[in-house]
C-alpha cells in the first residue's frame, strides 16, 4: 500500500490538487483532513445544544488538539485493507507542525510514536501558490500563513519520511511530477 499524506501552509492548492487526483487516481482511496471533520462536527453539535461551547483552535487550542489526533487515529484505521493508493489530506505529522506553531508540544511524544505505525510511503508537500488572500475558510494573515508553511516544513522534513516538494506550478505539472514518484516505486 502506498500512503501519501498531501500537506502545506494555507493557500497551497492543496484542495485543488487533491480534487484532481481524485480524476487521475479514481482507484484510490481518499482520507479527509482530520481537523476539518472535527471543526463541522464540533460546530453542528454548538448549534444543536446551544449550551454547548464548540471545542475549535481559535477558541482552545489544547483541547482540540486530542481530537484532531483521534479523529487522525480513526481515519487512518479506516483505510481499507485492499486499497493499493491512500491520499491523505494531512497526516499526523501536520499535528506536529501546528502543536509546534501553537506552542504546545505535551502531545509530541504521543504522536511521533504513532508516526511510525502510519507507515507514511512519502509525503507530497505544496509550496504557496500565488497572492494569498484572506476567505471563510483562510482567517490568518499573510504572514501567519509564511509561519504556518514553515512550521509544516519543518516538520515534514525532521519526520524521516522522504518529502517530495511541489513547486508552485500548474495542478498538470504537479500531476506529473507524482505520476513520476508513483512510478519510481
Amino acid at each position: 500500500m502506498l500512503k501519501i499524506p498531501i500537506s502545506g501552509g494555507p493557500h497551497t492548492g492543496k484542495t485543488t490538487l487533491l480534487e484532481a487526483l481524485r480524476t487521475e487516481f479514481p482507484g484510490a482511496h481518499f482520507v479527509p483532513e482530520p481537523a476539518e471533520r472535527v471543526i463541522a462536527r464540533e460546530l453542528e453539535r454548538e448549534r444543536a445544544d446551544t449550551r454547548y461551547t464548540a471545542v475549535v483552535p481559535m477558541r482552545d487550542y489544547r483541547s482540540f488538539v486530542p481530537l484532531v489526533i483521534k479523529e487522525s487515529v480513526a481515519l487512518e484505521d479506516e483505510i481499507p485493507d485492499g486499497a493499493e493508493v491512500v491520499f491523505q489530506d494531512r497526516s499526523l505529522i501536520d499535528n506536529v507542525g501546528y502543536g509546534e506553531l501553537n506552542d504546545f508540544t505535551d502531545f509530541l511524544p504521543e504522536i511521533h510514536s504513532r508516526i511510525v505505525i502510519a507507515r507514511y510511503s512519502f509525503t507530497l508537500f505544496c509550496a504557496p501558490v500565488g497572492e494569498y488572500a484572506k476567505s471563510a475558510i483562510r482567517h490568518e494573515t499573510a504572514e501567519e500563513a509564511v509561519k504556518t508553511h514553515r512550521h509544516l516544513t519543518d516538520a515534514y522534513t525532521q519526520s524521516g519520511i522522504e518529502v517530495v516538494h511541489l513547486p508552485a506550478v500548474s495542478v498538470e505539472q504537479r500531476l506529473e511530477i507524482i505520476r513520476r514518484r508513483i512510478q519510481m516505486l
